[in-house]
């Protein structure tokens, strides 16, 4: 994953790493990279992943940041191909591009399903709820200020769950979606912690985002 941001054709960027207390020598080999473009944020005690992500919202940031997780892949135009979206729909809240599943061995499982090139809440919530739209939580890319104004990733949902969905919506609601039709990151499937999550914890989750929905 770390391999795979440092190699982008767009070099004029940062990367952010929100350490918890991490004990597999994840760390360590951040450091050992020696790239000036990482900026490492350490926890002095371990968090819950809700409070870790909190976190985000808090720190300096560029005037764009796309979120990934610590498996995903990005390949090596994706940051070009947002800088060519950005300019092409300048007006557009939250940006997203094409991109392929993977599984634990980093072997295609299948494509996205097509996305329009702009897409509005309505659009969104639409292809969301009948399942003609593979949304993630890595990919989408959003101004630093928006993120923050809208409160980031909420923190309230176990583990996350439909966590980024809310903060999408959000985002989308601003302005519109726009979508790059270029294949620019890979996404893994694996045991997530959606599949880890008890029925009761997924159940508020979801709970959640009705609830966000219904007062939107």
């Amino acid at each position: 994953c770390v391999e795979s941001i440092l190699s982008q054709t767009y070099k004029k960027f940062n990367l952010h790493i929100l350490d918890n207390c991490s004990n597999d020598g994840s760390l360590e080999w951040i450091k050992s990279v020696q790239d000036d473009r990482i900026i490492i944020y350490p926890s002095d005690k371990k968090l819950t992943i809700e409070y870790n992500w909190s976190r985000i919202k808090d720190i300096p940031m560029n005037e764009f940041i796309t979120l990934i997780g610590h498996d995903d892949i990005l390949l090596k135009n994706y940051l070009q191909e947002m800088d060519l979206l950005i300019e092409k729909y300048p007006d557009a809240s939250l940006y997203q591009a094409h991109f392929d599943y993977i599984n634990a061995n980093g072997n295609f499982v299948h494509h996205c399903k097509p996305m329009k090139p702009v897409m509005y809440v309505q659009d969104f919530l639409q292809a969301q709820f009948t399942r003609s739209l593979d949304s993630t939580g890595t990919g989408y890319m959003m101004r630093s200020k928006d993120y923050v104004e809208t409160g980031g990733i909420p923190g309230k949902y176990p583990n996350l769950i439909f966590a980024d969905f809310e903060l999408w919506v959000r985002l989308i609601s601003k302005n519109y979606l726009a979508v790059s039709p270029e294949k620019s990151f890979h996404y893994r499937v694996h045991k997530s912690t959606s599949t880890l999550t008890n029925g009761d914890a997924y159940q508020k989750a979801f709970e959640y985002y009705v609830l966000f929905l219904k007062n939107a």
